[in-house]
């Protein structure tokens, strides 16, 4: 495929990741040949922009690995990599490769001989600029033998805290940081390991709204971020490209080249909402804490969804106007285009009737405690991950919801409902969960009435898989020899 600047989309691509690294000895003697042909060799910081270099070539042959039209957006103010971070002054933990200014001058560079495309981001387009491999750099690539998976993201910290501006700022490491570190460390060698992917896709990317998720290698490194600038508010794990997409498409996944299924806490914040109070909701109800009464919204489900946002996102906020913006920025339009109706007003009245419905915890709402929600229910997913490191079972997590192959799901329902007890150190609250088609229920319709029912269903687990995904499964497995 062509790497020229003809039909080039400058929307589809990623930031610079500078936290590569490999020791593999093809990429230390391209560095070393780029360097010597088209740098200036009279340097006093030589080793300095062969670091650089480094960074940016291994990046760029990820993404020219995983699809040639894939751009790297990067910061070219030098204020961008003030003492040597984007984040704060100083060393940071969060750039550990302790990258630098020099990393502009080393784009200039490759961009002066060739060996890179460049589009110049402006105030005007609110974009970072883009890079992306030339012709002339792609001959160079063509000839390495380096597969992706040599080239690692072990310098990147897992741990992240940020500040009420979310804004990332240091901290001094303790025994709970470092065995949470250790946690994600690996949790990523096991996702690193294991062949997550989409059996439809040529390339492994993925079209979602106005923009392409890619979902490759390194699309897989999951991290945790704090807020408000303590480890008792938020923590969520997040990075994985599976949270990036909607659940039809989750319902895709393979799993080392095995079927899926997602299954969730059903509704779980509101759950933990009501355990704040010492209540047992599904003891009170059986009612679906979002089923309350929308006006002009004509599809039950994209009434649901509604008011699952406005509630989580209320009580998420500190106040009702964020909640407010939240709903209407974070609403699939594509999905349900219901353009113009989620005003101030609208969304206000509908708060009310949540309000009414949930007198109990009607005070949380618009108090910001979600934020230790999240910590609670972060607690619960670290719970889940730890005990499938130990038995090197790989799953997926979107926050209170896990992907795991087809059969495993047994194992997950036990470990959720353990998982609540003891974060929550309640062991008298009920807890539901949701689940898509599993092995239990498939059995159920294996004889009698439902026997056609059942091998249709088995029908739709056995997925057709393109060539682009049997190579891309065949590599994989070659290199981590299944």
């Amino acid at each position: 495929m062509s790497t020229t600047e003809v039909n080039r989309d400058h929307n589809y691509s990623r930031p610079l990741d500078v936290h590569l690294t490999s020791n593999h000895p093809e990429i230390k003697e391209l560095v070393e040949v780029i360097f010597n042909e088209y740098f200036d060799s009279s340097s006093s910081n030589i080793n300095i922009v062969k670091k650089h270099l480094k960074v940016v070539l291994l990046d760029l042959y990820v993404a020219w690995n995983k699809d040639p039209l894939l751009e790297i957006g990067v910061h070219m103010s030098p204020n961008d990599y003030s003492d040597g971070t984007v984040f704060s002054k100083g060393k940071s933990r969060y750039n550990k490769l302790h990258i630098k200014r020099t990393i502009i001058n080393v784009i200039h560079t490759l961009r002066d001989k060739g060996l890179i495309g460049f589009y110049k981001g402006t105030e005007a387009n609110q974009k970072v600029s883009r890079i992306w491999t030339s012709s002339s750099l792609e001959r160079y690539f063509k000839k390495m033998k380096v597969e992706v998976f040599d080239i690692l993201q072990q310098q990147q910290e897992v741990i992240i805290l940020r500040d009420k501006d979310k804004v990332d700022i240091e901290y001094e490491d303790t025994d709970q940081t470092n065995e949470m570190r250790q946690v994600l460390r690996d949790y990523n060698d096991l996702l690193r390991q294991t062949f997550i992917d989409i059996p439809i896709l040529e390339t492994p990317v993925i079209p979602n709204k106005d923009i392409k998720i890619s979902i490759g290698q390194h699309d897989k490194f999951v991290r945790r971020i704090f807020n408000n600038s303590s480890f008792e508010e938020g923590g969520r794990f997040a990075g994985g490209w599976w949270q990036r997409i909607n659940e039809k498409q989750r319902s895709r996944i393979l799993i080392n080249d095995k079927p899926t299924v997602e299954i969730d806490f059903k509704a779980l914040h509101p759950i933990l909402a009501y355990a704040m109070k010492g209540l047992d909701y599904w003891s009170i109800t059986d009612k679906d804490p979002y089923d309350v009464t929308t006006i002009n919204i004509d599809n039950a489900e994209a009434g649901r969804t509604l008011v699952k946002l406005l509630f989580l996102m209320a009580l998420n906020a500190d106040d009702e106007k964020v909640a407010f913006q939240a709903v209407i920025g974070k609403w699939d339009y594509q999905l349900y285009p219901y353009h113009g109706l989620f005003t101030h007003e609208y969304l206000g009245s509908l708060l009310i009737k949540i309000k009414q419905q949930h007198e109990p915890i009607a005070d949380l709402f618009c108090s910001g405690a979600g934020i230790n929600l999240m910590n609670t229910d972060s607690q619960i997913v670290e719970y889940i991950i730890k005990d499938f490191i130990e038995s090197r079972i790989p799953l997926l997590t979107i926050h209170d919801s896990f992907v795991v192959q087809f059969d495993l799901e047994d194992r997950l329902y036990r470990q959720m409902q353990t998982a609540f007890q003891w974060i929550t150190g309640n062991y008298e609250i009920k807890t539901k969960m949701n689940s898509n088609m599993t092995l239990n229920k498939l059995n159920q319709f294996k004889t009698g009435v439902d026997r056609d029912h059942y091998f249709s269903q088995i029908k739709t687990l056995q997925v057709e898989r393109c060539k682009g995904y049997l190579e891309r499964f065949a590599k994989h497995s070659k290199y981590f020899k299944f």
